[in-house]
C-alpha cells in the first residue's frame, strides 16, 4: 500500500470509528492503525499526529453532511432559504457529532486558512443580487460561519449568557433564523 493509499485508509477508518460512536478521548492511535491494517508509525508518518488525523476525519464527516445539501436546489426557494436549509443540516451534524466538532473548531478557527465561508458565499451573493460587493459578501459569510462555530464550541457558556441552548434542536433552529435575519435581513 502506497503512502497516499495508507493516508486515505487511515482517514476512512478513523471516520468510520468516529461515526460508530468511538469518542475522541478513547480512540487510540493503536486502535486506528490496527483497524486500518497498518503499522502504528504510519499515523505520524502520514500526519503530524493522531490529533491531525482526527481533525481531518472530523472535517470530512461535517463536509459530507454539508455536501449532501449544498447541491440541492429548489426553483421555488430564495437564496436565503437555500442557505438556511444547508446551515440547518450542518448545525444538525454539529449537534450529532458535537464531541468531535468541539475538538476541531479551535484548530480550524485559529490555525487553518480561512476557507469555510467560501462554501456559503454563492448564496450570500445571490441573496444580495449585486447590492453588496464581493468584499462585503465575504465579510458576511465569514461572520455567519465563525459566529456559528464559536457558539457551537462554547454552547454551554453561550446558554448561560443568552438562555439559548443551541444543543437543543428547536432552539438551534430559532438561533439560526435569528442569525440569518441579522446578517441577511428579513424577507
Amino acid at each position: 500500500m502506497g503512502n497516499k493509499e495508507t493516508r486515505n485508509r487511515l482517514i476512512e477508518v478513523t471516520k468510520r470509528l468516529l461515526t460508530e460512536g468511538n469518542s475522541l478521548e478513547t480512540l487510540t492511535a493503536r486502535h486506528i492503525s490496527s483497524e486500518a491494517g497498518v503499522n502504528l508509525a504510519m499515523i505520524n508518518y502520514c500526519f503530524k499526529s493522531k490529533d491531525e488525523l482526527l481533525k481531518i476525519a472530523v472535517e470530512e464527516i461535517v463536509a459530507t453532511e454539508f455536501n449532501k445539501y449544498v447541491d440541492v436546489k429548489s426553483d421555488n426557494s430564495t437564496a436565503k432559504e437555500q442557505l438556511r436549509n444547508i446551515l440547518y443540516h450542518v448545525c444538525k451534524a454539529m449537534l450529532k457529532y458535537s464531541s468531535l466538532t468541539r475538538m476541531s473548531i479551535p484548530y480550524i478557527m485559529l490555525n487553518e486558512e480561512i476557507s469555510l465561508p467560501y462554501d456559503i458565499l454563492p448564496f450570500i451573493k445571490k441573496h444580495y443580487e449585486g447590492k453588496k460587493d464581493e468584499t462585503q459578501c465575504k465579510v458576511i459569510a465569514f461572520h455567519i460561519v465563525y459566529t456559528m462555530q464559536l457558539i457551537f464550541y462554547r454552547s454551554k457558556d453561550f446558554y448561560k449568557y443568552s438562555g439559548i441552548d443551541v444543543d437543543d434542536e428547536a432552539m438551534m433552529e430559532e438561533f439560526l433564523d435569528s442569525q440569518l435575519d441579522l446578517f441577511l435581513g428579513r424577507e
